[in-house]
């Protein structure tokens, strides 16, 4: 009986996965799906991060077969891009740089500062009546 992780069973698990990450934040970017209340919870933006980490998940599997390519030519920048999309992934849960955002989020949070939003300017106004 074979002991050994299959490489091939994880890719097929993985990648799909990832890939249904990966298009969902594309969408977000695209703006063709507006990000949930999830956004709200966390103080990053986890739909855009999704994006990262959907790739990690896609490139992650891959790393296996580097047996294939034994050249480090090849594998250190995978390793690099794959680390870079885990780090990026990660770090957009607790925060995600503004250059890295659509115009279209920018403008959202400027109008949520503003208080231009609805459910905002209900909670404002409740404290006002105190």
């Amino acid at each position: 009986m074979e002991t050994e992780t299959n490489d091939w069973a994880l890719f097929a698990v993985m990648f799909p996965f990832g890939l249904l990450l990966f298009v969902g934040g594309l969408l977000v970017y695209k703006q063709k799906m507006v990000p949930p209340a999830l956004d709200d919870r966390f103080p990053g933006k986890p739909s855009l991060a999704c994006t990262f980490l959907g790739m990690w998940l896609m490139l992650l599997p891959a790393s296996n077969f580097r047996e294939i390519t034994s050249s480090d030519i090849i594998f250190v920048p995978y390793a690099l891009l794959t680390f870079a999309c885990q780090g990026i992934g990660m770090l957009g849960w607790l925060w995600m740089p503004k250059f890295m955002q659509p115009a279209w989020l920018k403008e959202a949070d400027r109008l949520k500062a503003r208080g231009k939003v609805r459910r905002i300017r209900q909670y404002v106004k409740g404290k006002d009546k105190r």
